[in-house]
Protein backbone atom coordinates (compact mmCIF):
# COMPACT_ATOMS: atom_id res chain seq x y z
CA UNK A 1 0.00 0.00 0.00
CA UNK A 2 1.22 3.49 -0.88
CA UNK A 3 0.13 6.19 1.57
CA UNK A 4 0.15 9.91 0.83
CA UNK A 5 0.53 12.40 3.68
CA UNK A 6 -1.24 15.73 3.45
CA UNK A 7 0.87 18.44 5.01
CA UNK A 8 -1.62 19.39 7.70
CA UNK A 9 0.51 19.50 10.84
CA UNK A 10 2.73 17.61 13.26
CA UNK A 11 0.22 14.80 13.88
CA UNK A 12 0.22 13.77 10.21
CA UNK A 13 4.03 13.76 10.18
CA UNK A 14 4.12 11.57 13.29
CA UNK A 15 1.59 9.24 11.68
CA UNK A 16 3.79 8.99 8.60
CA UNK A 17 6.72 7.77 10.69
CA UNK A 18 4.54 5.14 12.37
CA UNK A 19 3.31 3.94 8.99
CA UNK A 20 6.73 3.79 7.36
CA UNK A 21 7.80 0.97 9.68
CA UNK A 22 4.50 -0.93 9.58
CA UNK A 23 4.13 -4.21 7.63
CA UNK A 24 2.05 -3.89 4.48
CA UNK A 25 3.03 -0.28 3.79
CA UNK A 26 5.16 -0.15 0.66
CA UNK A 27 5.83 3.59 0.63
CA UNK A 28 4.87 6.78 2.43
CA UNK A 29 5.11 10.02 0.46
CA UNK A 30 4.49 13.65 1.36
CA UNK A 31 2.20 15.52 -1.00
CA UNK A 32 2.55 19.19 -1.84
CA UNK A 33 5.11 21.92 -1.34
CA UNK A 34 7.08 20.67 1.63
CA UNK A 35 10.53 19.51 2.68
CA UNK A 36 11.19 16.15 4.24
CA UNK A 37 14.38 14.34 5.14
CA UNK A 38 12.49 11.11 5.78
CA UNK A 39 10.02 10.81 2.88
CA UNK A 40 9.86 11.47 -0.81
CA UNK A 41 7.96 14.67 -1.60
CA UNK A 42 5.63 14.46 -4.61
CA UNK A 43 3.41 17.05 -6.33
CA UNK A 44 0.25 14.94 -6.42
CA UNK A 45 -1.33 11.72 -5.16
CA UNK A 46 -0.58 9.66 -8.28
CA UNK A 47 -0.34 5.99 -7.29
CA UNK A 48 -1.47 6.52 -3.71
CA UNK A 49 -3.98 4.03 -2.33
CA UNK A 50 -5.06 6.27 0.53
CA UNK A 51 -4.24 9.63 2.10
CA UNK A 52 -3.88 10.63 5.75
CA UNK A 53 -4.56 14.12 7.04
CA UNK A 54 -5.83 16.21 9.93
CA UNK A 55 -7.94 19.30 10.40
CA UNK A 56 -11.00 20.78 8.75
CA UNK A 57 -9.35 21.36 5.37
CA UNK A 58 -8.08 17.82 4.82
CA UNK A 59 -11.25 16.39 3.19
CA UNK A 60 -11.30 19.19 0.59
CA UNK A 61 -7.64 18.54 -0.26
CA UNK A 62 -8.29 14.82 -0.57
CA UNK A 63 -11.24 15.38 -2.91
CA UNK A 64 -9.10 17.64 -5.09
CA UNK A 65 -6.46 14.92 -5.30
CA UNK A 66 -9.05 12.22 -5.98
CA UNK A 67 -7.89 9.75 -3.30
CA UNK A 68 -9.80 8.64 -0.21
CA UNK A 69 -8.76 10.02 3.17
CA UNK A 70 -8.10 8.62 6.64
CA UNK A 71 -8.99 11.52 8.91
CA UNK A 72 -9.02 12.57 12.55
CA UNK A 73 -12.34 14.38 12.13
CA UNK A 74 -15.32 13.43 14.24
CA UNK A 75 -17.96 12.95 11.51
CA UNK A 76 -18.23 11.50 8.00
CA UNK A 77 -17.35 13.78 5.08
CA UNK A 78 -17.20 13.46 1.31
CA UNK A 79 -13.98 11.76 0.28
CA UNK A 80 -13.27 10.35 3.75
CA UNK A 81 -13.03 6.55 4.03
CA UNK A 82 -12.11 6.37 7.74
CA UNK A 83 -12.89 9.03 10.31
CA UNK A 84 -12.41 9.37 14.05
CA UNK A 85 -8.73 8.39 13.80
CA UNK A 86 -7.89 10.39 16.92
CA UNK A 87 -7.52 9.87 20.68
CA UNK A 88 -11.30 10.16 20.99
CA UNK A 89 -11.67 7.44 18.36
CA UNK A 90 -9.23 5.26 20.29
CA UNK A 91 -11.33 5.68 23.45
CA UNK A 92 -14.53 4.82 21.58
CA UNK A 93 -12.84 1.78 20.07
CA UNK A 94 -11.82 0.66 23.56
CA UNK A 95 -15.41 1.12 24.73
CA UNK A 96 -16.77 -0.82 21.77
CA UNK A 97 -14.90 -3.87 23.04
CA UNK A 98 -16.45 -3.68 26.52
CA UNK A 99 -19.81 -4.96 27.72
CA UNK A 100 -22.12 -2.31 29.16
CA UNK A 101 -19.67 0.54 28.61
CA UNK A 102 -20.23 3.06 31.41
CA UNK A 103 -17.50 5.67 31.03
CA UNK A 104 -15.62 6.82 27.92
CA UNK A 105 -13.12 9.60 28.54
CA UNK A 106 -10.08 11.30 27.04
CA UNK A 107 -7.50 13.60 28.61
CA UNK A 108 -5.18 15.40 26.21
CA UNK A 109 -3.03 18.54 26.35
CA UNK A 110 -4.70 19.90 23.17
CA UNK A 111 -8.23 19.80 24.64
CA UNK A 112 -10.00 22.61 26.48
CA UNK A 113 -10.55 22.50 30.21
CA UNK A 114 -13.77 20.74 31.15
CA UNK A 115 -16.71 22.31 32.95
CA UNK A 116 -19.24 19.52 33.66
CA UNK A 117 -17.87 16.95 36.13
CA UNK A 118 -14.72 15.20 37.31
CA UNK A 119 -13.29 12.04 35.78
CA UNK A 120 -10.67 10.01 37.58
CA UNK A 121 -7.93 8.94 35.18
CA UNK A 122 -5.20 6.57 36.34
CA UNK A 123 -2.03 8.09 37.79
CA UNK A 124 -0.02 10.06 36.94
CA UNK A 125 -2.88 12.05 35.37
CA UNK A 126 -5.42 11.76 38.18
CA UNK A 127 -8.78 13.52 38.54
CA UNK A 128 -9.65 16.18 35.98
CA UNK A 129 -12.64 18.36 35.21
CA UNK A 130 -14.30 17.12 31.99
CA UNK A 131 -16.96 18.24 29.53
CA UNK A 132 -19.43 15.80 27.98
CA UNK A 133 -19.70 15.71 24.19
CA UNK A 134 -21.30 13.27 21.74
CA UNK A 135 -19.35 11.35 19.09
CA UNK A 136 -20.95 8.61 17.03
CA UNK A 137 -24.04 8.72 19.27
CA UNK A 138 -21.82 7.99 22.28
CA UNK A 139 -21.10 10.34 25.18
CA UNK A 140 -17.42 11.04 25.74
CA UNK A 141 -15.92 13.06 28.61
CA UNK A 142 -13.10 15.34 27.42
CA UNK A 143 -10.53 16.88 29.76
CA UNK A 144 -7.39 18.94 29.39
CA UNK A 145 -4.29 17.11 30.56
CA UNK A 146 -2.03 19.19 32.84
CA UNK A 147 1.14 18.19 30.98
CA UNK A 148 2.24 16.40 27.80
CA UNK A 149 0.62 13.10 28.75
CA UNK A 150 -2.72 11.94 27.33
CA UNK A 151 -5.10 9.19 28.36
CA UNK A 152 -7.92 7.18 26.80
CA UNK A 153 -10.25 5.49 29.28
CA UNK A 154 -13.13 3.02 28.88
CA UNK A 155 -14.93 1.56 31.87
CA UNK A 156 -17.21 -1.41 31.26
CA UNK A 157 -19.17 -3.77 33.43
CA UNK A 158 -16.22 -6.09 34.01
CA UNK A 159 -13.04 -4.08 33.57
CA UNK A 160 -11.40 -0.69 33.11
CA UNK A 161 -9.12 -0.23 30.07
CA UNK A 162 -6.65 2.63 29.77
CA UNK A 163 -3.96 3.95 27.47
CA UNK A 164 -1.57 6.59 28.83
CA UNK A 165 1.16 8.00 26.61
CA UNK A 166 2.67 11.19 25.27
CA UNK A 167 -0.18 13.19 23.73
CA UNK A 168 1.48 13.87 20.38
CA UNK A 169 2.65 10.25 20.07
CA UNK A 170 -0.84 8.95 20.84
CA UNK A 171 -2.44 11.31 18.30
CA UNK A 172 0.00 10.26 15.59
CA UNK A 173 -0.60 6.55 16.08
CA UNK A 174 -4.37 7.09 16.34
CA UNK A 175 -4.27 8.59 12.84
CA UNK A 176 -1.82 6.08 11.37
CA UNK A 177 -3.73 3.02 12.63
CA UNK A 178 -6.79 4.11 10.65
CA UNK A 179 -5.05 3.00 7.46
CA UNK A 180 -5.37 -0.63 8.57
CA UNK A 181 -9.17 -0.55 8.46
CA UNK A 182 -9.66 1.06 5.05
CA UNK A 183 -12.44 -0.85 3.30
CA UNK A 184 -14.85 -0.41 0.41
CA UNK A 185 -17.43 1.25 2.65
CA UNK A 186 -16.54 4.34 4.73
CA UNK A 187 -16.77 4.10 8.50
CA UNK A 188 -15.41 5.32 11.84
CA UNK A 189 -12.59 3.58 13.64
CA UNK A 190 -14.86 2.30 16.43
CA UNK A 191 -16.85 0.22 13.94
CA UNK A 192 -13.70 -1.82 13.32
CA UNK A 193 -12.47 -1.60 16.90
CA UNK A 194 -10.49 -4.84 17.16
CA UNK A 195 -8.43 -4.38 13.99
CA UNK A 196 -7.89 -0.71 14.73
CA UNK A 197 -6.69 -1.32 18.29
CA UNK A 198 -4.49 -4.24 17.25
CA UNK A 199 -2.76 -1.99 14.73
CA UNK A 200 -2.38 0.82 17.26
CA UNK A 201 -0.82 -1.64 19.71
CA UNK A 202 1.56 -2.93 17.05
CA UNK A 203 2.64 0.66 16.44
CA UNK A 204 3.50 1.20 20.08
CA UNK A 205 0.43 2.03 22.14
CA UNK A 206 0.20 0.02 25.37
CA UNK A 207 -3.22 -0.84 26.77
CA UNK A 208 -3.66 -1.71 30.43
CA UNK A 209 -6.75 -3.17 32.11
CA UNK A 210 -7.90 -3.98 35.60
CA UNK A 211 -10.89 -6.03 36.62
Amino acid sequence: MKVGVLVTGDIAVRAAHSLSAHPGIDEVVVIGSARSRSFRVVPDADGCDVLIGTGDGAPDKARELGVRLVWDGDDPADGVVVWGASPVGVALALAARESESRVVAVAHPDLDEGTDHQVRFPDPIGALKASDVVFGERHVALAKSPDQLAACLAVGAERRVTIIDDGAFLSGIALAAGVAIVADEPGPVWDSALSYLQTAAAMGLVMADDR
